[in-house]
């Protein structure tokens, strides 16, 4: 059995690049042969070049910015390149989309957020329906556009297994297609910790100082709020900010390195998806401190099932229950593997 893994690519996501590791690691253990099909734009950069972001430097100082962040850029970048290049198995080149069609049993598209209106849309229409299996694929809205809901109509009905990463979408892909997609959780949640802890590295640049612990904070286009440095000072731990550009160490921080991190941190500060996931799978203190956050469908669902409702700005950062957490991860993974398993090993599709 050959299977095709369809999701969005790049070098410069953490939550991207290791929630595609994830369901390659898992889809593997149905068969040897799994590709990553690359149909993004090549975007290393250091071969693509780039326009760096950093609207908030002063047009004086841009240009030694701009230079700076390049450099150290290309350097993560290179981390998340060797890091693929180890773990996943990517096609690049191939023919036409339609003959492809035949050289794989399978298109597994998923998880991220393959369905969002803006950048996603993934819909495979080439691949015959008997084919397309949509793991944990995330929509990431709480509506769709009118003028997409055609494409949408079309796009997902076209699907043979649908499953999705949050619950909203369920009731938008029943509105829309009569169909009920089931429910399944980020391909992150399906390795085990030891699993992770196989690729984890710990950073060249830890020190004697973190050894007592650090409070570890991973934000999405803005730099951390002042309340992390103003906690972190209160419980007397230093300060790694992930994606930090100031600071060379911090920014260009890979995957691997990433993971190691998040095992380790005494307490983490976020605003993204992917942090918020590998602070619960490691059972560590997190924080979503973002108002915009409260409307995330992809936060919210996640947060219900783990009964974590509380990590919007919890009164005790530091006090966190994962019971729940314990009853209700094992049962997800047993969900996942049986809906894997019906629809690659045979059975109606659902």
């Amino acid at each position: 059995m050959r299977i095709a893994q369809v999701t969005l690519n790049g070098h410069f996501n953490y939550g991207n690049i290791l929630q595609k590791f994830a369901l390659h690691h898992t889809l593997k253990k149905f068969t040897d042969s799994t590709e990553v099909l690359w149909f993004s734009p090549r975007s290393f950069f250091p071969e693509a070049g780039g326009k760096p972001g950093g609207g908030w430097v002063k047009r004086e100082e841009r240009y030694d910015w701009e230079k700076k962040f390049y450099l150290r850029e290309a350097v993560r970048q290179s981390k998340f390149k060797d890091f693929e290049n180890l773990h996943i198995t990517t096609r690049f080149d191939f023919p036409y989309m339609e003959d492809i069609a035949d050289e794989y049993d399978f298109f597994v598209i998923g998880s991220d957020q393959v369905w969002n209106q803006k950048y996603g849309k993934i819909f495979l229409n080439f691949v015959p329906r008997e084919k397309k299996i949509a793991y944990a694929a995330s929509i990431g809205a709480n509506t769709i556009l009118d003028e997409l809901k055609e494409l949408y109509q079309r796009g997902i009905s076209s699907f043979n297994y649908i499953s999705v990463r949050e619950e909203n979408a369920i009731k938008l892909i029943k509105d829309l297609t009569g169909r009920t997609a089931l429910f399944m959780p980020d391909p992150v949640l399906l390795l085990t910790e030891k699993e992770w802890l196989d690729v984890a590295q710990k950073p060249t640049w830890f020190k004697e100082k973190y050894s007592r612990g650090f409070v570890l904070t991973y934000y999405l286009n803005r730099l951390p709020p002042p309340v992390v440095q103003n906690f972190a000072g209160k419980i007397g731990l230093p300060v790694i900010n992930l994606l930090d550009t100031e600071n060379y160490n911090h920014f260009t921080v890979g995957p691997a390195e990433f993971v190691w991190l998040f095992t380790n941190a005494s307490l983490i500060f976020t605003n993204s998806f992917h942090g918020m996931v590998f602070s619960t799978l490691f059972k560590h203190p997190f924080v979503v401190n973002t108002l915009r956050n409260k409307n995330d469908s992809r936060l919210i669902s996640f947060l219900k099932l783990f009964g974590l409702e509380d990590r919007f700005d919890p009164a005790e950062p530091l006090k966190i229950d994962f019971t729940r957490r314990d009853e209700v991860l094992p049962l997800e993974r047993a969900k996942a593997f049986k809906f894997l398993s019906e629809a690659l090993l045979g059975g109606d599709a659902k």
